[in-house]
């Protein structure tokens, strides 16, 4: 039996609608082969379910936020990192006080108090300077964030998806016998760790890590069993 770890926007989720039906066909089949998926993202859980429930997309757990939380099938948390809150509330201050747009993420809302917040999302606007803003963030606290497409993502220092993997594998939730795939910065650690592969079209930053590249999904799949 074989676990797959999969990153999902560029990754599973892809802008060509034709390939990301094919790639949640080949997901049913690998299943159906008696493998095991892991759905990996940065999305919240709320958001990624969206495209979950409107697509049927099966699989056996559900990691959100970059690690922050562990889902099982059945939508149970099996693990959540809630921020520090003294540390969150410098930051919020300092969000507040350059009129940026925030939210907090708790394990099952994308609009929470600093209370139950996993993760701090920013929401860029056009004219900002985003690695500025990131830059300005970490000075204030020493915290770990990173740059996506629109938003600022501000989580724990240590939650990353390699973290979020090894709390299944120690807990036997899984084995160790796992492969990741990914594309981006938050894949890094993961694919650092694990046995993995990259997307064709992925960040620079994943170079150094020599690995396999592929087309799709979809390919890897079903050339494994």
């Amino acid at each position: 039996m074989r676990t797959i770890a999969s990153d999902f926007d560029n990754t599973l989720f892809v802008k060509d609608e034709q390939q990301f039906l094919n790639n949640i066909e080949a997901i049913r089949n690998f299943i159906d082969r008696g493998n095991t998926l892991i759905i990996i993202t940065g999305r919240s859980f709320s958001n990624i379910k969206q495209e979950i429930n409107k697509y049927n997309i099966p699989y056996k757990y559900l990691v959100c936020q970059d690690g922050a939380n562990i889902f099982d099938d059945k939508d149970n948390c099996l693990k959540s990192n809630l921020l520090d809150k003294n540390k969150s509330e410098r930051i919020e201050d300092y969000l507040k006080n350059n009129n940026l747009e925030y939210s907090f993420e708790s394990a099952y809302n994308d609009n929470d108090t600093i209370d139950n917040a996993v993760k701090i999302t920013v929401t860029l606007k056009e004219e900002d300077n985003p690695y500025e803003i990131l830059e300005k963030i970490k000075n204030v606290e020493n915290i770990y964030s990173y740059v996506s497409t629109k938003h600022i993502n501000i989580i724990d220092y240590n939650v990353n998806k390699s973290n979020a993997l090894t709390y299944l594998i120690n807990n036997n939730y899984i084995d160790n016998n796992i492969t990741v795939i990914g594309d981006d910065i938050n894949d890094y650690e993961m694919l650092e760790k694990f046995h993995g592969v990259i997307m064709k079209k992925h960040d620079t930053i994943l170079d150094d890590l020599n690995k396999e590249e592929i087309d799709s999904l979809q390919s890897y799949l079903d050339r494994i069993q």
